[in-house]
Order: C-alpha cells, then structure tokens, then sequence
C-alpha cells in the first residue's frame, strides 16, 4: 500500500475535471474560482471519490496533496476554459457565424 504523489497528479486532475464537466447539476465556476461553500462541497465529494477510485481500480493510496493539487487544478482548467470561450463566442471571428446561422 504505497503513497503515489506527483507521478499520479496528471492522471487525478483529468479525471476531476471530467467529473466536474459530467455533473448534471450547474456549477458556476466563476464563484467556486473565487471561492464558497460550493467549492467546499465539491473538494469534500470529489476528493473522497477520486481517492475512493484510485484506491479500487489502481490499489494507489493518494497523498491529500496530489488530491488537494488535482482539485484546484482542475477548477483552474475549467474556470480557463469557461473564460476563453466566452471571449472567443464575443470575438470578431465568430462573427460570419453569427451571420451565417443568423443569431
């Protein structure tokens, strides 16, 4: 029963963030960005389901710090994500779609 850290970091966060993109209920990620009860609620759940899951499917104990690090990161690349989209959707070259699709 080993303790994995960095090796696992990668692999841990793409799957937070698959959780976090699959949840059925809306996440407002600007808020949980910035911090609230959301954001804690969700680290207490995904945390424990993420290293729930490593330690079934893979027998890996994960530190809290590779937990902790995949949980921020993976708000951080969906927080990113929300941004650039928003600011591509209003950008000029979007504009011919707009147009084309007539919105």
């Amino acid at each position: 029963m080993g303790t994995k850290t960095s090796d696992q970091l990668p692999d841990v966060t793409y799957w937070l963030v698959l959780q976090l993109a699959n949840n059925e209920q809306v996440i407002d990620l600007n808020s949980a960005y910035k911090g609230s009860t959301e954001l804690d609620v969700l680290y207490q759940i995904l945390t424990s389901k993420a290293t729930l899951y490593w330690w079934k499917n893979y027998n890996i104990e994960l530190s809290l710090v590779t937990v902790n690090n995949a949980f921020f990161r993976a708000i951080a690349i969906l927080h990113d994500r929300n941004i650039e989209f928003d600011r591509t959707r209003k950008g000029a070259a979007t504009e011919w779609v707009k147009e084309l699709l007539h919105l």
